[in-house]
């Protein structure tokens, strides 16, 4: 654990925290993007114990009406946190440590597949105090290569500081 601890205090020294009074409604991040793998569609399923056939067997996927195997859709979740979403900031932007994950929604439109690009796009859509905790809320839209809406999703953590 004190590793774990000791490797988190390097990254976060190795950045700028966004704080709280620097973020404003309708700021935007640079835009994130990543690649849906097989690979990384596998892993997912087994981390979350869905043997979908959809997800790896392409006749199957035929079969419920699709084109190819999808992803499942909360895939995209995995690249919801703050730290990802201010990954494209250079130099390095974080949030700073202590942040408490308090809320997150999704609505989904159209499935992913192995080999989409998927971009993130996110802004600030909500800021405020409540019982002197720092609420934020930032809203993502992903989108694949060939424009198609994906999913948009709200994030709101706790700010630290």
């Amino acid at each position: 654990m004190d590793e774990i601890i000791q490797k988190r205090r390097e990254e976060y020294g190795k950045g700028k925290w966004l704080v709280f009074k620097d973020i404003q409604v309708g700021m935007e991040f640079p835009t994130v993007a990543f690649e849906v793998t097989g690979e990384l569609i596998e892993k997912y399923c087994r981390a979350m114990g869905d043997a979908q056939a959809l997800y790896s067997d392409e006749k199957a996927a035929r079969k419920e009406g699709y084109e190819r195997t999808i992803a499942p859709a909360t895939i995209v979740c995995i690249y919801a946190i703050p730290s990802a979403l201010l990954s494209g900031y250079v130099p390095k932007v974080i949030p700073p440590p202590g942040n408490i994950h308090f809320r997150q929604e999704y609505e989904f439109f159209s499935p992913a597949g192995a080999g989409d690009t998927i971009r993130i796009n996110s802004k600030v859509v909500a800021k405020e105090v409540r019982k002197q905790r720092y609420y934020v809320t930032i809203e993502s839209e992903y989108i694949n290569q060939t424009g198609k809406k994906i999913a948009v999703g709200r994030i709101t953590p706790i700010w630290s500081r």
